[in-house]
């Protein structure tokens, strides 16, 4: 497996697949690079498809410390430099979307474009954009996850579904999440919360398309809608069968929308509604 050392004695795994324009992919909270295979599956004959375990995550080196947005962006920019990529599409799910819009803000030389899929500015919500778990009531899910990591991880992955029918894979992403070490899933959500991006997105100029599930109930839809309205290089594309999983749930047109933007046509606004009943 490769790994890249994105500081003396502290690796960072990642894969690296296919050929053609680059496409980096990073996973949310509790995450890892697995859970992109499908994108790598139908997407590495035609891009090179390189997926990344953030520190802490995965087969990444877990070291005691404070797992921080500037941390994560800092190892994502040295992985980029030390493989000399360059005019990357760096694609972003929640927690990773958030710290793709940041990566933007700082390092857009590095950058074609950026895809934030469940994602947006801010998690919680505020007085002035009340949208998710209110501000005031957020510290119950750090504690959570402080008292009950297991439980709490098996809720809020249980909770990235909309469809039915996935609950293998489901139960595949909750066992994900409980290989973190709890000190590096408390840390992360902290940062998770802390990080308000909103009045840096105005100036960001990189190309940005935010991809939302319809019925995301873990990052409120309407953040993807405040993230296109800071934006003023950005597109949005609702997913009409999926929750906070859009791209296992509508794979397809997920891929599909991926590939219309890295060959220039323009994503349509919505896609992946359910076909009537007869």
């Amino acid at each position: 497996m490769p790994y890249i050392e994105v500081e003396p004695g502290i690796t960072m795994h990642y894969e690296d697949r296919g050929t053609g324009e680059v496409i980096v992919f990073v996973h949310g909270w509790g995450g890892s690079g697995d859970a992109w295979d499908l994108q790598v599956l139908d997407l590495a004959p035609s891009y090179r498809c390189i997926t990344v375990d953030l520190r802490g995550h995965g087969s990444s080196d877990k070291p005691w410390g404070d797992y921080n947005y500037d941390l994560f962006v800092r190892d994502l920019n040295v992985l980029v430099s030390e493989l000399g990529l360059e005019r990357v599409t760096l694609v972003g799910w929640s927690m990773g979307g958030h710290i793709a819009l940041k990566f933007a803000h700082e390092h857009p030389e590095k950058l074609a474009r950026v895809v934030v899929t469940g994602s947006g500015p801010r998690f919680s919500g505020t007085e002035d954009a009340p949208y998710g778990t209110p501000d005031g009531e957020v510290q119950g899910l750090v504690d959570a996850i402080k008292i009950a990591p297991i439980e709490t991880i098996a809720g809020l992955y249980g909770n990235n579904f909309h469809r039915t029918d996935l609950t293998a894979t489901r139960d595949w992403f909750v066992q994900t999440g409980w290989k973190v070490p709890a000190f590096v899933g408390v840390s992360s959500f902290q940062a998770l919360l802390d990080n308000d991006l909103r009045g840096v997105l105005p100036s960001v100029q990189t190309p940005v398309h935010i991809f939302s599930g319809r019925h995301d109930a873990i990052w409120d839809p309407r953040w993807s809608e405040e993230a296109h309205r800071l934006i003023p290089t950005s597109t949005l594309t609702y997913f009409e069968n999926s929750g906070h999983v859009a791209f296992i749930e509508n794979r397809i047109e997920w891929n599909a929308t991926l590939v219309d933007i890295l060959e220039g046509r323009a994503p349509t606004e919505s896609t992946g509604a359910v076909a009537p009943a007869e």
